[in-house]
Order: C-alpha cells, then sequence, then structure tokens
C-alpha cells in the first residue's frame, strides 16, 4: 500500500461513527470519498513538486520522479479516477502524465492522453503551451530525431515508429488549427522515421498528411522523392 494510501485510509477509520450520515446517498458518500482521495494525492504530488526543486541534477530529478510514481501509487490513483467517471480539474493526472514524458515512458503516456483531451485538463501555468498533444510531440519528437541522427537498429526504429504511430492513432480526430507546428512535426518526424525504413508507401502517406497539416513541415523534398521512387517501382 502506499504511503498516501496509508494516510488515506487511516483519516477514514479516524472518521467519528456519529458524523457519517447513514441516511445519506451512495453517490454523494462516493463523490465525498473521491475528493478526500484527491485531496491526498494533490498533497502528495504538491510534496513531490517541492522536493523537486531542492535537485540541481536533471538525472537525480528524473530518478525522483520514477520513484515517487511507484511509491505513492499515482498511477493507481489515476487508474481510479478515470473508472470512477469522475471529471475535474486534476493537478495529479496533469503532474504525473509530465513526468512521464520526461521520463520517455510512452505508452504509459500515450494511454492517459485521450483522457486529458477529452476533459480538457488544463497544463501546470509553469507551460507556455496549454496543447496536450503538443507537449507532447515536442519531446517525442526529439527523442524520434535522436535516434534518426544515431546509428540506430532497425529494431530501435520500430520501436519509436510503433509510438508514434500510437500517438497518431490518439490523435486522428485533432483539429491542429493553432497547433499547425506540432501536428507537421507529428507526421514530418514519422515520415522520416518510416523513410529510413525503407517503408516508403507508409512514408509517403504521412509526409502528404504532414504537409495538409502544415506545408512549411519539412518534408516537401523526401516526399517528391518518394513520390519518384514509389512511381520507378
Amino acid at each position: 500500500m502506499s504511503l498516501v494510501k496509508r494516510a488515506l485510509a487511516k483519516s477514514k477509520s479516524e472518521v467519528p461513527t456519529s458524523a457519517v450520515k447513514t441516511s445519506a446517498p451512495a453517490k454523494v458518500n462516493q463523490s465525498e470519498n473521491q475528493q478526500t482521495e484527491y485531496a491526498f494525492f494533490k498533497a502528495a504530488i504538491n510534496s513531490d513538486l517541492a522536493q523537486l526543486k531542492t535537485f540541481g541534477d536533471i538525472c537525480d530529478k528524473a530518478d525522483y520522479k520514477a520513484k515517487a510514481i511507484e511509491k505513492n501509487d499515482y498511477l493507481g490513483y489515476i487508474n481510479q479516477y478515470r473508472l470512477s467517471g469522475d471529471n475535474h480539474p486534476n493537478l495529479v493526472l496533469a503532474w504525473v502524465f509530465i513526468w512521464l514524458v520526461d521520463l520517455k515512458r510512452w505508452a504509459q503516456a500515450i494511454e492517459l492522453l485521450p483522457l486529458l483531451i477529452e476533459q480538457k485538463q488544463p497544463l501546470p501555468k509553469q507551460f507556455n503551451t496549454k496543447h496536450w498533444p503538443t507537449f507532447l510531440i515536442d519531446q517525442l519528437y526529439d527523442d524520434a530525431n535522436w535516434y534518426l541522427q544515431s546509428e540506430s537498429t532497425v529494431d530501435e526504429l520500430a520501436k519509436i515508429a510503433f509510438v508514434l504511430h500510437r500517438v497518431i492513432d490518439s490523435t486522428q480526430h485533432q483539429d491542429w488549427a493553432g497547433s499547425e507546428i506540432a501536428g507537421g512535426k507529428l507526421y514530418a518526424i514519422t515520415t522520416k522515421i518510416e523513410a529510413t525504413m525503407h517503408n516508403y508507401g507508409n512514408a509517403l502517406r504521412f509526409g502528404q498528411l504532414a504537409q495538409e497539416i502544415n506545408d512549411k513541415a519539412g518534408v516537401k523534398t523526401l516526399v517528391a522523392k518518394l513520390q519518384k521512387q514509389l512511381q520507378r517501382q
């Protein structure tokens, strides 16, 4: 049991029986429990954020985030929040997503992305962007570009391509108006990865989509080259 859940369980056990409204509807009690639980996890995340400010080394920060996610079972809480159907500005959900992105735990971050978009969760005020897909894509683009610039194996390229495909699937109904740069970057980097793996058909399709979203996505020359290459085949 996480430290937060232990504290939560203790607080519930200390509530006097006379203070419990046995006649209250079940939904009211459930709502109160959810609010109490959120308050505990919010306090825990604020404490962790304060602790992170004491670290100067980025590796120490990453190690702390990874341990805090496990120690406080933030993902367990977020799963319960999602299953409950609750919907309110959730600082815990926001920061855990940000940490997962920082830690490059892409699969877990992408799983939470639709919830953040659907609920229109606000990003913490420290961030310039207010658009979750943009935040994720900016970080993922840099990671994928690193694989392109390095001597990556086909398996490594395939893994990052799979991550990019998942983001594309999660944002396929996204309106990129106002966020054209981010949308273009997502499809452009996927184009380059697919072309490097010689998946020319996929590369061309993503390249054309990148240009549709943002005609300055930077793949015009590559798209033209792919079209000629496929015509010769």
